[in-house]
This record gives C-alpha cells, structure tokens and sequence, in this order.
C-alpha cells in the first residue's frame, strides 16, 4: 500500500490526533518528530520512519525503519543507534544529522531531527539538575520588620 493511500486513510481517523479549540492539529505517535498532524512527520503512514527517545537510563536512541521491510519482519526492519549518557550535544547533532540526511535516509527530516535531539537533552538535563533555591536576602529594619525573621524581647508580651 502506497504512503499516500495510507496518510489519506489515517488523516481523518487517528487515535493519536490531539485536537485543540483552535490551532494546528498535533500527533502523540511514535517516530513524529515534530507532533505536527502532517504526512511530511507522521510515524504512521510513512515507509522510512525515524525515531528520536531517551532510554531509561539517560542515553539517546535514534531508532530508524528500513523502507523496503516486510510487514511480518518486524524486530529485522529497525535499526538503533544508541549514544551513551556522557555524549556532548554537538556530537549528538551531528550523529543524529549523519544518520538522518548524509547517509541517504530522509534529508528532509535532518533539521527535525536535530531540534528533537537538542529538545531531548535540554530536558534531561534540565531533569538531572534542578535550579537551587537560594534564601532570600533582608536588609534594613523595615526588611527584617516585614519578614520577622528575628524577634526580640521587647516583642514578647507575657501574660501572668
């Protein structure tokens, strides 16, 4: 069956759509790589599918679909490439660009790809280290009135 015959089949009936009031229409499925609802990104109705996650562990997997794979083959027809946890982020555009575009596969996604690597490791770092919280400075009387950080005796009212 043709991509074509089966984006045409998918475009309308998809359970992965997200439909917002307004706006673009957006896509959960595996291997688009924008989550735009189009036949240029979908994961569905395409022969040559990529794939960009992050393993458990904090490694990269780009996951890739042979186009001319047989639909009974189906562990045979994908081919990862993981990349290790401490691998920097230019090395991993650049291996992600390998893989997508200089190697024959899908030029037109090579950019995609790219931002969906870089979007990837943003958020795990982001992940590993959260932002410190500092406490707040106060200076001047009218600072420490207004926070009470400290009291003193004079404030204490006893009542015997």
């Amino acid at each position: 069956m043709s991509t074509d015959l089966q984006w045409l089949l998918l475009r309308q009936w998809n359970s992965f759509q997200v439909k917002p009031k307004n706006g673009k229409t957006f896509s959960k499925e595996k291997g688009n790589l924008l989550n735009l609802h189009s036949h240029k990104y979908s994961g569905l109705a395409n022969s040559k599918v990529v794939n960009i996650d992050l393993a458990a562990e904090g490694n990269v997997v780009i996951t890739k679909i042979k186009g001319d794979a047989k639909p009974t083959q189906v562990a045979s027809a994908r081919t990862h490439v993981t990349l290790r946890r401490n691998t920097g982020p230019r090395r991993v555009n650049k291996i992600v660009a390998v893989e997508t575009a200089h190697k024959g596969y899908r030029a037109d996604l090579r950019h995609a790809a790219v931002a969906r690597a870089s979007a990837v490791l943003k958020a795990h770092k982001q992940s590993l280290n959260p932002p410190k919280e500092y406490p707040i400075k106060v200076r001047g009387k009218k600072g420490k009135a207004f926070m009470g950080a400290e009291r003193t005796e004079d404030d204490v009212i006893e009542l015997d």
